[in-house]
Parts: C-alpha cells; sequence; structure tokens
C-alpha cells in the first residue's frame, strides 16, 4: 500500500516540474506568459536574480527562440539555487556591487519587453555583510509588488525579494 502512495507522489511530483508545452512553440501572444522575477540572497552572501516564466498551470517555460537578458548578458535556464529549492527560470548571477538591473524578455526572436529593477523603483538592493562586525544571524529582509504595465500575463510582472540585512 505504501509502494502504490510513494508512486502516485512522485508521478505528482514529475508531472509537476516539467516543462510546459509553450516550450516547444514560438510564442506570438505574451498574456499566455507568467513572469516573475525573484531576488534572492542568502546568509552566505551568495545572489541570483531569478526570473521565472510560467504558463497558466504555473508549469516553466523554455522560451524555445526566445531569450533572457540581464544586463546586457543572456542567461541560461537552469535551476535556482539561492533560496528557491532548484526551481527552473533564467538565472543571472550579480557581481558583487550591482544593485540595477535592466531585463529584457523576448518571448521569440523579435518581439521583447525591456524593465529595469532599482532601488529608485521598489526593489530595495542586495545588502552587504560589514566585514567588521561578526553577526551570523542578519534579518531577512523580505517583500513583493509589481510591475504594470506590462504585455504579460494580467499585465503585470511580479517582483518578489528574500535579502539579508546585515
Amino acid at each position: 500500500m505504501k509502494a502504490k502512495y510513494l508512486l502516485i507522489l512522485i508521478a505528482i511530483i514529475s508531472t509537476s516540474c516539467s516543462k510546459s508545452v509553450l516550450s516547444d512553440m514560438e510564442i506570438t501572444d505574451p498574456h499566455l506568459l507568467k513572469v516573475k522575477v525573484k531576488l534572492e540572497q542568502n546568509v552566505h552572501d551568495e545572489k541570483e536574480v531569478q526570473v521565472f516564466i510560467r504558463d497558466k498551470n504555473n508549469r516553466p517555460v523554455d522560451l524555445l527562440s526566445g531569450r533572457v537578458i540581464v544586463n546586457e548578458q543572456a542567461v541560461r535556464f537552469d535551476r535556482a539555487e539561492v533560496n528557491a529549492a532548484g526551481t527552473r527560470g533564467y538565472i543571472y548571477y550579480p557581481r558583487y556591487n550591482e544593485q540595477v538591473f535592466k531585463i529584457t524578455i523576448y518571448w521569440n526572436s523579435y518581439d521583447s519587453h525591456t524593465f529595469i529593477l532599482s532601488p529608485q523603483n521598489g526593489w530595495p538592493g542586495f545588502k552587504y555583510p560589514d566585514c567588521s562586525c561578526n553577526n551570523s544571524n542578519p534579518d531577512q529582509v523580505s517583500g513583493s509588488y509589481s510591475l504594470k504595465p506590462a504585455p504579460f500575463y494580467d499585465n503585470e510582472i511580479d517582483i518578489a525579494y528574500n535579502i539579508m540585512n546585515w
């Protein structure tokens, strides 16, 4: 009996993690895509800008003829590692002092939307440990907001951050 439940659980997990059918086609309607950007920083000062593109069923979309560019660098569809439990999306690893992120999403080879995340428009910026203190238990600062208008689902881009506050 336990084996039956285990097989059902494995089937559910593997199905929920599978890519969207939108990954196999050129997307012409950006309203089919949900876009969420998470900015993550953990206690080890590892940082990621995670751009998650999903379909209406929240399955990850690996853009067939599109791409994601962060600060003029094309980023790969990969598994997030910082505070994201391996969720798949487009992952950018910021340099030490980067606080502003220009993100361009091409949902096909020619149509795109560009937006900027900065301390001036809602993103508080990464915090840096003060080397003179020995605080091994920093607070976390979390928040979220939406950027509107956008050409995606619900005409918005969801932004969330979870960063350390030393």
